[in-house]
């Protein structure tokens, strides 16, 4: 007799540990570019590149790059320009339990980020980044389900419903659009600033691939080729339809993606008449990947035989099962008071930003969600400066209900900016409305013992045989028909015919009769 078997594997997330490191660079101005008189806005973002597990440490490497729009002066007048460079970061995590067959994963945002002039010909970059490192303890166990060739043997089983970890993986793909400016605007002699952002985007698992809907918004502002015209701007929002391959994947399986823009470039491109009229836009989007498989499974529990000794090897395996995913929309808007020396709004150009979790709270019944969006108001004042910029932080806080919860929950909460908008209601006043996504998915921990093996070996033919033949017996707490049968070399069918019972209950004080096998 041998086993039916099944490899089971499991990913659960031990800890999510926040950590925050600062930026610091010195940067000089080409000699192509006018000298910084101003410095209008700034923005970046952090790419991953690298998650390292060591001993006792996550070390994770990547990437910041930024740009910076500035405001230049010479006897032509004021202008604008764009310094665009990038800063590498290794920030190394410690983290108690982590050894170098950890799991890891790495969420790394920008939480603050500002430009300095240091002169006409230098500036400073400084950043803090918050760095959310997520170590998983990823296991595998080659466990029993049913016996074969198993003739005369009593067998039990428990049933379970496990989240199985099927892919693991960080990934890329690129966004490509391009954007043929109107009739009615001038051919672009320069890019001067662009912001790229990803908006309600979905990723859903399909047979070996990934299927990304979303919308991408573009903005540039650029230079046209005409003397003393100011500078033009487009904003375009494009829907995002993309497939990448994932072999292994399934309709029905439980995705847990998070997608984030990193490394891109806005360019110019010719039309089909050879004008300088096409903005072309490519960016990576990056993407941390995990799908897992919700199955029902019966394992073999226990087994005995009246005719042979059968001790079960077992093993506790700790797994994960998923109590609930859903995202939480959240409505968050604020007014804005513009005081100001530099003049009165004339128009908004543009808003962009990001949205950041500051802390989420376990309740007994709920997770409760403290976060901030922040954002970046481009507009034209009434002064002579060509464009400025209002930077306006809105915190916020969401509960969301999910049922009892306990300590062996694990809970993972990611935020999302799926609209951000922008009206002047007058020349001083900005109303800014928002929508967040909060994306929650929480598991639980649970162990089992389960057979891996087991040792056969001659019955014990004298303590079977000092054994009544049949035996009255009252039943004790705790006692199932299982354990009656084992202690009886009887079997469980015969109990339950003798004693006329339809099923595997009964209760303390019964009294049944037992009829050895």
């Amino acid at each position: 007799m041998d086993f039916s078997r099944k490899d089971i594997h499991t990913s659960i997330l031990k800890t999510i540990k926040n950590s925050q490191l600062t930026i610091d660079d010195d940067f000089n101005i080409p000699d192509n570019k006018k000298d910084v008189n101003r410095i209008i806005a700034q923005a970046g973002n952090a790419a991953v590149e690298e998650v390292t597990a060591e001993e006792g440490k996550v070390k994770v490497v990547g990437t910041v790059y930024f740009k910076i729009l500035y405001e230049t002066s010479d006897d032509d007048g004021m202008d604008m320009e764009v310094y665009e460079n990038e800063i590498p970061f290794e920030d190394i995590v410690n983290i108690d339990g982590v050894t170098r067959a950890s799991q890891v994963s790495s969420r790394c945002t920008i939480e603050d980020l500002s430009a300095g002039i240091i002169n006409s010909r230098k500036l400073e970059v400084r950043g803090l980044l918050n760095n959310q490192v997520s170590v998983y303890e990823e296991g595998t166990i080659n466990c029993a389900t049913d016996l074969e060739n198993g003739s005369g043997i009593e067998c039990q089983y428990s049933d379970i419903n496990i989240s199985e970890i099927k892919i693991n993986k960080r990934d890329v793909f690129k966004i490509r659009e391009e954007i043929e400016i109107a009739q009615n605007k001038p051919n672009i002699k320069e890019i001067i600033w662009s912001n790229v952002a990803l908006r309600n985007v979905e990723a859903r698992p399909m047979e070996d691939k990934i299927a990304v809907r979303g919308e991408v918004e573009i903005f540039v502002i650029y230079k046209g080729d005409e003397e003393h015209m100011p500078a033009q701007y487009i904003f375009s929002v494009r829907t995002l339809e993309e497939e990448i391959d994932c072999m292994g994947s399934g309709e029905d399986m439980i995705i847990d993606a998070d997608l984030s823009i990193g490394k891109g470039d806005v360019s110019v491109k010719q039309d089909a008449d050879g004008e300088d009229r096409i903005i072309a836009v490519e960016y990576n989007v990056d993407m941390n990947i995990k799908m897992y498989d919700d199955n029902d499974m019966q394992l073999l529990s226990d087994m005995y035989s009246p005719q042979v000794e059968i001790e079960p090897d077992t093993e506790q395996f700790a797994y994960q099962n998923l109590v609930m995913k859903n995202t939480a929309l959240i409505k968050v808007s604020d007014r804005y008071k513009h005081d100001s020396d530099d003049g009165k709004l004339l128009q908004i150009c543009h808003i962009f930003g990001d949205v950041y979790l500051d802390d989420v709270k376990q309740n007994e019944n709920s997770v409760n969600v403290l976060g901030t969006i922040k954002t970046f108001i481009l507009y034209i004042p009434s002064s002579d400066s060509p464009m400025d910029c209002i930077e306006v932080d809105i915190p916020f806080e969401h509960t969301i209900d999910t049922g009892r919860l306990t300590d062996s929950n694990s809970i993972k909460v990611i935020p999302r900016l799926t609209q951000l908008g922008a009206t002047m209601l007058n020349s001083q006043e900005i109303e800014i409305k928002a929508e967040v996504g909060l994306e929650i998915m929480i598991f639980e921990t649970k162990e089992i013992e389960v057979i891996t093996d087991m040792t056969v070996s001659p019955i014990d033919y004298v303590r079977k045989a000092s054994m009544p033949g049949i035996a009255g017996y009252v039943v004790k707490k705790g006692d199932t028909i299982w354990s009656i049968a084992r202690k009886y070399y009887a079997t469980t069918e015969s109990i339950r015919s003798i004693n006329n019972l339809e099923g595997d209950e009964v209760n303390e004080g019964d009294r049944i009769i037992v009829v050895k096998s």
